[in-house]
């Protein structure tokens, strides 16, 4: 437990105290985030601050080669590495979708390969579910981790909500399987860990106020990193496991999906950027960048709890459980929305308003950074 506190604080020490002078030269070297019709800041800003999140979890994942030699950590150490550069590059010169893609599958593939893929049995308890082969799940591992690496690259945008997410579900994903196994020494947990240490090391630098924002740099190694971590936890303690640990990552795939689908519906070019998540929709509608991503993570924080109370549950507690996790997104996602619509009428029958604190066209420093 002691490693574990110390893993944490450390990595959040170091993302803080690196981000100072990423930022100073970020804004040297003039890596800008310039506001346009997609945007929801309306001022420039640093873009690229996720180096700092990076080289802090990248440091953890060095100490942990060292000190265990294991093959998976070499593995998703480089291919995070490789992300991180080809993200890196994106923030820069936009490079096409097709290399982004592919550049993630192909990481997908090899930490797959490194980590042993094998059949697992999926279920609500130990020693009870569906057996799934070795094909279909690698298939299925390469689709959540190249999706959730984009989920949590779209969902990259208001101040604080992507590095609160790692915070939240990196700490969860620890808990639940140091619980689980009745320790912390696991490597996986600890990668855990210090991605949630580095991402609150972050928080200051981006939230309320942002002096820079985390980047594709950033956003896309997190998002894969997470992603990995879901397989590789469940792997480590049981495939019964991988439930609640998808769940804990339950908002930001059920805001894409959904936007997703809502896009390709219209026959709107998917893949571009724009303003459509039901977080976007609920900023547009004049909440503050505070008020969204605080809600997002005291949902996330009740569903955590959920979690943990799922690990001592009955099969049909779990059920219900699960139910109640994808309910209060949905409920949440139906209050942003007809926030958003309510907001259009008003705009629309009494004409643009001027002033007012949570207006989305104000000059209220609240509203006026995000991450794109």
């Amino acid at each position: 437990m002691f490693l574990a506190l110390t893993i944490f604080s450390g990595a959040a020490a170091a993302c803080w105290l690196l981000g100072i002078p990423v930022n100073r030269l970020l804004l040297r070297w003039q890596i800008i985030d310039s506001p346009n019709q997609r945007s929801s800041h309306t001022r420039p800003t640093a873009r690229g601050g996720g180096i700092a999140i990076m080289g802090a979890v990248l440091g953890v994942g060095v100490w942990l080669i060292c000190r265990t030699a294991l093959q998976p950590l070499l593995a998703i150490g480089l291919c995070t590495l490789a992300l991180a550069v080809v993200s890196f590059v994106d923030d820069l010169k936009s490079i096409g979708a097709a290399i982004r893609f592919g550049c993630q599958l192909l990481a997908a593939v090899v930490v797959l390969i490194a980590l042993g893929m094998s059949s697992i049995t999926v279920g609500f308890s130990p020693g009870a579910g569906v057996l799934v082969p070795v094909a279909v799940s690698g298939l299925l591992g390469c689709l959540w981790i190249v999706g959730y690496t984009n989920a949590f690259n779209f969902m990259d945008g208001i101040n604080g909500i992507a590095a609160g997410q790692a915070a939240v579900t990196g700490i969860g994903m620890a808990l639940l399987t140091a619980l689980t196994v009745g320790h912390f020494s696991l490597s996986p947990v600890v990668l855990s860990l210090a991605i949630a240490g580095a991402a609150l090391g972050f928080l200051p630098h981006n939230f309320p106020r942002a002096r820079m924002f985390m980047g594709d740099v950033g956003s896309a190694p997190l998002g894969f990193l997470l992603g990995v971590l879901v397989i590789w936890l469940a792997k480590s303690a049981g495939g019964w496991l991988l439930i609640p640990l998808a769940l804990l990552h339950a908002n930001f795939v059920l805001d894409t999906a959904i936007t997703l689908l809502r896009r390709v519906a219209r026959g709107d070019q998917w893949h571009k950027a724009h303003r459509e998540h039901f977080y976007q929709r609920l900023v547009r509608s004049g909440k503050s960048h505070p008020f969204v991503t605080g809600w997002e993570l005291g949902l996330q924080g009740l569903v955590l709890g959920l979690m943990l109370i799922y690990l001592q549950a009955s099969v049909p507690v779990r059920v219900a459980l699960i139910v109640l996790v994808i309910l209060i997104w949905l409920t949440f996602f139906a209050f942003c929305e007809l926030s958003f619509r309510r907001h259009n009428t008003l705009t629309t029958d009494h004409g643009p308003r001027t002033t007012g604190p949570h207006d989305s066209r104000t000059t209220d420093n609240r509203l006026l950074t995000t991450d794109h």
